[in-house]
């Protein structure tokens, strides 16, 4: 089978990972993938693809945010989609966040080859713009599927659209992610990591880290990843008098490693899509604590068998569970004993086959 899998970029997303993983394994067990992004021909994937995956790049990044640019640009990026599909001639598309999803909808437009669009966040998040919203309304009904990773986002999509909705979650490589060491007791190290921007709470997690600094003195927090709110997470940590005992050491191509080093994950978002880095964590076998926000992150723990969970928008409740799980050394084990029960149904080749059954049926179909 050949497939297009449109994406904006291959930067160092949640959306980007997924990407990556599905396109390598769809690859390896012999369909011809062709990755397109937006970006210029220069652009290098933050995540390694398979020799195999043919990647494209179509070189029409947006340069400026005001609304002309915004149009030239999608216009721009309309018809070199198209182009590129015409010629690659695939059975079937697939798109990834509502950026590339409108786009491709229009793009693929009467070729005649099944589109399927995938939402990879919460679609009522805040931030989203009233643009951005009125063009998914406009162009959705015209996807012949809509994939989403939790069924409270079916529900959402189901009352919105007229197109079938199917439920497929994010997957893992669970043979690539190796069980934690053992270390010091003496030492412990509490990890997070994600864009930093005000979805992920970092500042929340900051703020609870400091209320809990002088109880747990054997205890660093280390924040992996980058985003326009470095400077004032940096300024904060400073501010607290903290800059000893946080670290922000940016983006970490090898997660294995610092989850081997991590003694307890925490995941302090507002809201979230299906959060890779918890799926991640989980498969690393790490103790785990989370927000229960808006997202998969209660499904992913089962409603805290499999992690503890705190109410989310709730800064008291972050640092009472923070500080349960830091003060209690058997519930950390206990959790991290069954964490990778938590993601045995997510491996990746089980979960390419979800994707790769839903392509057959609608490429039959049409």
């Amino acid at each position: 089978m050949r497939i297009a899998f449109v994406i904006p970029n291959f930067g160092t997303g949640g959306a980007e990972r997924v990407a990556s993983l599905l396109c390598n394994e769809w690859t390896s067990v012999g369909h011809a993938v062709t990755a397109i992004t937006f970006e210029p021909p220069s652009a290098v994937p933050a995540y390694a693809l398979h020799d195999a995956v043919t990647l494209e790049h179509i070189d029409a990044i947006k340069p400026k945010n005001s609304m002309i640019s915004v149009a030239v640009t999608n216009v721009r990026r309309l018809f070199r989609l198209r182009k590129a599909i015409r010629k690659l001639a695939p059975d079937v598309i697939v798109a990834f966040t509502t950026e590339a999803n409108v786009v491709t909808l229009w793009a693929a437009f009467g070729l005649g080859i099944p589109v399927v669009v995938s939402e990879r966040n919460q679609p009522d998040r805040p931030g989203l713009s009233w643009a951005r919203r009125l063009a998914r309304r406009r162009s959705y009904g015209t996807a012949s599927a809509i994939v989403v990773q939790t069924e409270a986002i079916a529900d959402w999509v189901r009352s919105r659209f007229k197109v079938p909705v199917h439920v497929i979650a994010n997957p893992v490589n669970l043979q690539s992610w190796t069980m934690r060491l053992n270390k010091p007791a003496t030492k412990k190290r509490l990890v997070s990591a994600g864009r930093l921007v005000p979805q992920k709470g970092f500042d929340r997690l900051i703020a609870s880290f400091a209320r809990l600094a002088l109880k747990h003195p054997e205890w660093t927090l280390v924040i992996c990843g980058e985003g326009r709110d470095r400077l004032a997470l940096e300024t904060e940590i400073n501010r607290r008098s903290l800059h000893y005992r946080v670290s922000m050491p940016g983006v970490q191509e090898a997660m294995y490693r610092v989850f081997a080093d991590t003694d307890l994950f925490v995941l302090p978002s507002r809201f979230e899509g299906y959060p890779n880095v918890l799926v991640e964590a989980l498969a690393a076998g790490c103790p785990v604590i989370a927000t229960d926000c808006p997202g998969a992150v209660g499904e992913i723990l089962d409603g805290g068998r499999y992690g503890l969970l705190v109410p989310a928008d709730d800064d008291d409740a972050l640092t009472f569970g923070l500080d349960r799980m830091m003060s209690d050394e058997d519930l950390r084990s206990r959790y991290a004993a069954t964490a990778r029960q938590a993601v045995a149904g997510l491996d990746v080749v089980q979960i390419g086959k979800c994707w790769l059954d839903l392509f057959t049926a609608l490429a039959e179909r049409h």
